[in-house]
């Protein structure tokens, strides 16, 4: 299956864990902002289903920190090689 060949840049390591734990982080950051907001200016509390984003917030940095390992590890490959990054990685999508 041909089509699919792009997707093999995706793997799983110490970057998807890390694109997981940055993702959830940011929306608790970003959550907390708005309630702070909103005590502040003694509105209601945000009412969000806090729990469905976070799980859209961890498929989100699963797939970056995913995109990010399988960056990283045709790099070091090429790197290993001596191989110019760009044309390398592109030359790994395509074979």
């Amino acid at each position: 299956m041909e089509f699919l060949k792009p997707l093999s840049i995706f793997s799983l390591g110490l970057y998807s864990a890390i694109g997981i734990a940055a993702m959830i982080a940011l929306y608790f950051l970003f959550y907390g902002a708005r309630c702070a907001d909103s005590w502040m200016k003694k509105q209601p509390m945000p009412t969000d289903r806090v729990w469905a984003y976070v799980v859209v917030a961890a498929l989100l940095g699963l797939c970056v920190g995913s995109f990010a390992q399988g960056l990283t590890e045709i790099h070091a490959g090429c790197a290993a090689y001596g191989q110019p990054v760009g044309p390398c990685i592109f030359s790994h999508l395509t074979s």
